[in-house]
Order: structure tokens, then C-alpha cells, then sequence
């Protein structure tokens, strides 16, 4: 064999070894899977000069949220984006509401989506010792078992990113859950990234 059928030889065999690799192991899907995370962020409108003043600006806070989204290679994953908290609000609540809101128009046009409900209600939102987020039965209504797990983690996700560090609990209409929707979807608590994996 010559010198050149072994060259092409080799390459087509490390060719072969990429595309099983991008085929079998790249690739993730939403149920139980859903690893990956990737930022999406809006550009910033461009602000008039402002005269500078004596007293120091307040650092700006910003609220992590979970949405969903695909990547090049079609696999789901989660997309954060970032949200600037109003002054006096709590990071936290504000951070579910934008959750609930949805994407920005730009972010759907970048392809984000979620799976939470918009009739979905924060009933309440107590920060002490242990944080219990309270909200209505919105959130488990519709869609299947991919679709309720997604927009659970989802919660999960956005709810321990924006939380002080204190033990968080979700409550679902006033009662602690702990098995969700008709699906029975098993989820431990307090909330922790794998509380619907264990």
C-alpha cells in the first residue's frame, strides 16, 4: 500500500472518530439531562454623557433567571439571563416575576423559550431563617412530563442563583411540595440543583 492510501486512510479514520463523538456524546436531551448553560445578554442601549457628580453611583444589582434554549448542534440546554433588579425590590421575588414574564422579544429571537406557565402566580415569597417560595398551581398545569421537569428546574435554578444562602423550599399553593403535578414528579427538598434527580 502506498504512502498516500495510508495517508488517506488515517484521515478518514480520525474523521470517523470526530463524527461518532459529535453523534453519541455531545449531545444532551432535556429529561434529566439538562446540564448545559449558556448566557444570553441584550446589547446595552447607549446612554447620553452625564455630567459627573460628588456622590458615588449605587452599584447595580442583577437578578440571574433560567430560560431554555438550543445550541448549534440542536441539544437543549438552559439559557441565563441576566436582569437588573430595581432599586428597594427583593432579588429574589423580582427574579421569579421575570422568570414567569418570559424572555425579552429579543431573547425569543435568539431562539430562547420557557416552560413556565405565565398564569403562574408568586403567592409569596418569606426570607427568614429558611426561604419559602410559595406559588399558585399554574406552575404544574399543561404540557407533559418533559415539560413540567424543565420548568421545575427551571425554578430550582433561578430560585438558589438569586437566593441569600439559607434553605429554600418550594411551596405550591400553600403546601410544601414534594411530589409535583400528575406526572408525579419526585422532588426533594430543600431545593438543591439535583432535587429532582435523586
Amino acid at each position: 500500500m502506498g504512502f498516500w492510501s495510508k495517508l488517506t486512510i488515517c484521515i478518514l479514520v480520525i474523521l470517523a472518530g470526530f463524527y461518532v463523538k459529535a453523534a453519541f456524546f455531545d449531545g444532551q436531551k432535556y429529561e434529566k439531562k439538562l446540564v448545559h448553560e449558556e448566557q444570553i445578554s441584550e446589547p446595552a442601549p447607549k446612554k447620553a454623557p452625564q455630567e459627573k457628580k460628588n456622590a458615588p453611583a449605587k452599584e447595580k444589582e442583577y437578578a440571574i433567571v433560567y430560560f431554555l434554549g438550543t445550541d448549534a448542534q440542536s441539544n437543549n440546554l438552559f439559557k441565563t439571563a441576566k436582569r437588573e433588579v430595581p432599586q428597594g425590590s427583593s432579588k429574589l421575588t423580582f427574579a421569579l416575576q421575570q422568570l414567569i414574564n418570559g424572555p425579552t422579544a429579543y431573547e425569543k429571537k435568539a431562539g430562547v423559550f420557557s416552560e413556565v406557565p405565565k398564569s403562574t402566580k408568586i403567592r409569596g415569597v418569606v426570607e427568614s431563617d429558611k426561604i419559602v417560595i410559595d406559588l399558585s398551581s399554574d406552575i404544574v398545569n399543561g404540557g407533559g412530563a418533559d415539560s413540567l421537569y424543565s420548568r421545575i428546574k427551571q425554578v430550582i435554578k433561578t430560585a438558589l442563583a438569586n437566593a441569600p444562602k439559607k434553605p429554600v423550599y418550594l411551596y405550591i399553593d400553600g403546601k410544601q411540595a414534594d411530589v409535583i403535578g400528575g406526572e408525579g414528579l419526585m422532588i426533594t427538598q430543600p431545593l438543591k440543583e439535583n432535587s429532582l434527580d435523586e
